[in-house]
């Protein structure tokens, strides 16, 4: 009976989900989320077993990683970003979800300084892209839910500086 080297199938499977998990990642952060959240929430379990794998297979070329000051430093500082992304920060949510949350809540005067533009500039991007604002007292939440958009939407507007061309409700 013929066995099965790991080492041909781990590197590739990393590879290939790896790649995967990064797109269609970076497809949802830009707020892309179908067809792709239910694949990727399935594909990152894989890529998952696919690591697990891959460390089992190089396990002792990945000792010698953790001899070096360099390596250990990316490690940790991947390590404290995830923890601060995924640890609760409070009653507001979670690391940079409840910093959003808190983005999206305020009004509008107050987030302006946040895009390095005036309220009055603001105001004027989302209008021409669409959207009713009542004021600057208004928060991106509350236009995006009396528009039937979403605040990421106008938030990606106005991080494009009203260059985006789907924000439109």
């Amino acid at each position: 009976m013929k066995t099965v080297n790991l080492r041909l199938w781990s590197t590739p499977a990393v590879i290939g989900a790896g790649l995967f998990v990064a797109v269609s990642g970076v497809m949802m952060f830009f707020g892309i989320h179908q067809p792709v959240e239910r694949a990727h929430e399935w594909i990152g379990l894989a890529f998952a077993a696919a690591i697990a794998l891959h460390l089992l297979t190089h396990w002792r070329g990945f000792k010698g990683y953790f001899k070096q000051p360099l390596a250990l430093g990316i490690v940790g500082a991947l390590a404290l970003t995830t923890a601060f992304m995924l640890l609760p920060a409070g009653e507001d949510g979670h690391g940079i979800k409840g910093l959003i949350q808190k983005v999206e809540a305020a009004p509008l005067a107050q987030v302006a300084p946040l895009f390095e533009r005036s309220t009055d500039q603001i105001l004027s991007t989302l209008q021409e892209a669409g959207f009713s604002v009542q004021g600057a007292q208004q928060s991106v939440a509350s236009i995006a839910a009396a528009n039937g958009s979403e605040p990421k939407v106008l938030l990606r507007l106005l991080l494009d500086r009203g260059r985006v061309t789907d924000a439109v409700p």
